[in-house]
């Protein structure tokens, strides 16, 4: 690796929990996710687990190529994510809950005030959706949960947000 930022971060796709490092420079993780121009995220130092059994390491690399379109969410400090954009226009916190193919994430979604469909859309939305103090559980073993300060979840993995007040 390089010099520059390197962040610790576990990435869940629907089968596997894989454990490394990115060097994201000056940008926070949430940028290299979200950004078009790859669609794969170097990760040094790597471990591999079954999601179902996640204290088993069964891969051990130095380097790995993840595959952004098959990451479901990840799990990252709060500072790797980009903020919501506080402009001159109101912003609301709320309580959600996303559902992927076999994950739920619980956590805090900050959107604009007002919520329908011709001033908000989940599609509008950067390609990962960034949950705070968040926690993903697995919905075919319910006491199996991860959880962090943020949670970036590949939109186009997401069936469906639930947003409360």
């Amino acid at each position: 690796m390089s010099s520059g930022t390197v962040v610790r971060a576990r990435f869940f796709t629907t089968t596997h929990r894989i454990m490394g490092e990115v060097e994201t420079g000056l940008k926070p993780l949430s940028d290299l996710l979200n950004d078009h121009s790859q669609s794969f995220l170097l990760v040094f130092n790597t471990q591999v687990a079954h999601i179902k059994k996640p204290g088993e390491i069964v891969v051990r690399a130095p380097v790995a190529y993840l595959s952004k379109e098959n990451l479901c969410f990840a799990i990252v400090p709060f500072r790797e994510t980009r903020g919501p954009d506080r402009s001159r226009f109101t912003v609301h916190e709320y309580e959600a809950v996303a559902t992927l193919p076999r994950v739920e994430v619980q956590g805090k979604f900050v959107g604009p005030h007002r919520l329908d469909l011709r001033s908000f859309s989940p599609a509008a939305l950067d390609p990962f959706i960034v949950l705070t103090e968040a926690t993903a559980r697995l919905a075919g073993l319910p006491e199996m949960t991860f959880g962090g300060e943020a949670i970036l979840i590949n939109r186009a993995r997401l069936e469906c947000l639930c947003l409360m007040e």
